[in-house]
Order: structure tokens, then sequence, then C-alpha cells
């Protein structure tokens, strides 16, 4: 059972938090696959990847699952090769050694990418945003910092395959927004309302999960990128490369979830 109150959608219970008017992951994802993750709603957040032991307040890597908003039912679960995976807070969740991914989604031709964080750090290099499933088959690293504090994205198949914000640097314990919209035209990385655009190619053609805050063939002794280490807000993933209303209606969406305002 799926119920909606408030414009937010939670599979199997109901969700009062205020949305932001003229948004609603429901509506928006309707004939599209992907996902909506809340980490701010303790509504949303589960001790197992089952989604019916709720997360405890606090827990060092106590969060294992993540409902979906949007009524598909994609719920994040542990990433493969990590013990742990997000500590839940009042009104954010906390990394703790590793991610949650999602089941295989459809091949895709164009994607778009977005979530809301505060990193500890952006002087490593550390996935945010991740659909690059080992050696073979390889679409993306969605999002991700790189040691020189600015965000990036890898799209294989793309020439050139790097894309990297051109500035300004970015610092730690800041709120930052961002998102990548991807067809074989280019793709659109955006940070903080800047957007930067490069490359073109063929997007990958294979079924691969999507991981959240971690690299999601990485494991605690050999991550082939660093999970991400701060609060993660709001995360998302749609297959259509969306428009910059698009992208900056989310941001709003997301900012209003979290009681954050960072730059959409």
């Amino acid at each position: 059972m799926a119920l909606s109150m408030n414009g937010i959608n939670v599979t199997g219970k109901v969700s009062m938090k205020k949305a932001p008017g003229g948004f609603d992951p429901v509506t928006f994802w309707t004939g599209q696959t992907g996902g909506f993750w809340d980490f701010t709603d303790s509504a949303s957040l589960f001790a197992d990847a089952a989604l019916t032991t709720p997360a405890t307040l606090n827990a060092a890597g106590g969060v294992l699952g993540v409902a979906d908003l949007t009524g598909n039912g994609t719920k994040l679960t542990q990433v493969s090769g990590y013990t742990n995976a997000f500590t839940m807070r009042s009104g954010y969740c906390e990394s703790y050694i590793g991610g949650l991914s999602t089941a295989s989604v459809p091949s895709m031709s164009a994607y778009t990418a977005i979530i809301l964080v505060r990193p500890s750090s952006v002087t490593s290099t550390q996935a945010l945003m991740d659909t690059d499933y080992g050696f073979s088959n390889r679409i993306s690293q969605n999002i991700i910092f790189d040691a020189s504090s600015k965000m990036q994205t890898v799209i294989f198949g793309f020439t050139p395959f790097v894309n990297t914000m051109a500035s300004p640097t970015l610092v730690a314990s800041t709120d930052y927004y961002a998102s990548v919209a991807v067809g074989n035209s280019g793709a659109d990385l955006r940070v903080g309302g800047t957007t930067y655009t490069a490359g073109s190619g063929t997007v990958g053609g294979v079924a691969v999960p999507i991981a959240v805050g971690a690299a999601y063939a990485g494991t605690n002794t050999r991550p082939m990128i660093n999970p991400f280490t701060g609060r993660i807000y709001c995360a998302a993933w749609i297959n259509k490369k969306c428009t910059p209303t698009e992208i900056a209606d989310i941001g709003a969406y997301m900012n209003t979830l979290a009681g954050t305002s960072a730059t959409v």
C-alpha cells in the first residue's frame, strides 16, 4: 500500500511532512524509473533491507534501508561489500563506512542524478552517487568529490569522460545541492546553481544498481572510490534528462524537506 499525504508518498505508511507547492515526487516519477529518498525523515529509515524495522536514532551504521517516496518501490539497501551504511541523526543521516544501493535499474539512454549533502571533508575523492558496476557494466560515477575540493562526474563512453566544475572550490560543513543531467549530447553537472556542460557519447546501455554514498562495487578494504563523509539529506535518480527548471524544482523540494537553504 502506498498513501500520499501533503505531496509525499511512502510505501506502506503515511508521512505527514509538509511538501512545497508545485512539486510531487509521485507525479513527477509517473512512467519513469528510479526513486527519491529522504534521509531527513525517520519514517523512511530502516535498520534492515526489508524495511520492516525502524532505524534507531544515533545507532552507528544502523540505517540499512531507505524507502522510496515516488511509489516505484525503488528502495535503497546496504551496498555489497560494506558492513555499515548511515547513522540516523535528528533531521539528517551521517555517513558511516559505506552507502546504500538499489536493485538494478533498466538500461538507459538518459538520466538525472540529484543529491543534497553537507560534506565533512572536500579534499579526498568521495562517491556521492554511482552507477559504476565494476569493470564491465560501466555507466558513470554520477556525482563525486575529487581531491581538489570540487565536484565532478565521470561518464564512461563520453569524450571527454570527466567533467569537473571549473570554480569555485568547495568548503566543508556547507550544504550543497548537486545534480548531473545526462543524455548522449552531453552531461550537465550543476553545483550551487551553476551548470558545467561537457562531453558527448553514448550513455551506458546496461542495467546497473544506483549507489548513494559509496561506489557500488567498492569494499571496506578496497574501495573503488572512498565513501562519502558528512551529512546526507536527500537523493534522487530518474531515467530522463531533466530540464534546469525541473532540477531547480526538485532542489527547492529537497531544501524544504531538509530545512536547508542550499543554492539550487
